[in-house]
């Protein structure tokens, strides 16, 4: 549908730091997906599995080991009504890792249901070990892992403990 003057629309582009977008649609429970402000109508939402990283095991190989072995990230379900936004609707790290309290987020691409609610209750994903756990003390709740491949390093370039405070190992700081 045209806008009304569109059709005699020249277009006069100047340069700007940064183009308009238009914000992605989000979904409001029990009232639907909104854009600009405005109800979107018929829409069919498009899904998606998203397998987050969290730096450590990211080959394919290795990913699959994670999933045998019960470490890493859990999988995901993104909704989108559209399919380009979908990377927009994928859960953010601290919201998959259960720390928004450290990075606090208006996220609504992670609902969980009731069965992953309740087998993961209180729990938060710990770095260090690659496990949803109980919080405790000595947990990573963040690290930034060499790149790929990454499987001979025992340690990160660095991590953020419980408390949010990050910690660098000065060796990957000089480069």
């Amino acid at each position: 549908m045209a806008l009304p003057g569109e059709a005699n629309h020249i277009p006069m582009f100047h340069p700007v730091d940064i183009p308009f977008r238009r914000s992605p649609a989000e979904y409001i429970p029990g009232l639907g997906w909104y854009q600009d402000g405005r109800r979107r109508r018929n829409v069919k939402p498009h899904y998606a599995f998203v397998w987050p990283k969290d730096g450590k095991n990211g080959s394919t190989w290795g990913r699959l080991k994670d999933i045998m072995t019960g470490k890493g990230p859990d999988i995901h379900l993104a909704i989108s009504p559209d399919k380009e936004d979908l990377v927009y609707h994928r859960p953010r790290r601290a919201r998959w890792a259960r720390h928004t309290n450290l990075e606090p987020i208006i996220d609504h691409a992670l609902r969980p249901r009731k069965g992953i609610r309740e087998k993961r209750a209180g729990r938060v994903y710990d770095f260090r070990t690659r496990r949803y756990v109980h919080p405790y003390p000595g947990m990573w709740t963040d690290a930034i892992w060499q790149r790929e491949p990454n499987g001979h390093f025992e340690y990160p370039e660095a991590f953020r403990r419980w408390d949010g405070q990050w910690w660098q190992d000065p060796f990957y700081s000089s480069w």
